[in-house]
């Protein structure tokens, strides 16, 4: 395998677990309404290192599944 072919399929395997990553945290919000973490909370809720934990979130909350609050904390955009 050349090497362009190996960086492609470590690169395609880290897009596919962190698709399965952000899935994982969807249904996990769907499974508890009233769940708001913040990013650091998350984090630790879920064993992941912050920075994966933020892109994780912000991909959710681009998606328009997740808001903000005035806390700082996230939740579920369709749940006030």
């Amino acid at each position: 395998m050349t090497r362009e072919r190996t960086d492609a399929v470590v690169v395609t395997s880290a897009a596919m677990e962190l698709l399965k990553l952000t899935q994982r945290i969807r249904e996990e919000f769907q499974e508890t309404p009233g769940l708001r973490l913040s990013i650091d909370e998350g984090a630790r809720f879920w064993g992941l290192d912050e920075t994966v934990c933020e892109l994780v979130i912000s991909e959710l909350t681009a998606d328009g599944f997740l808001a903000r609050g005035r806390d700082h904390r996230f939740r579920q955009a369709s749940i006030q």
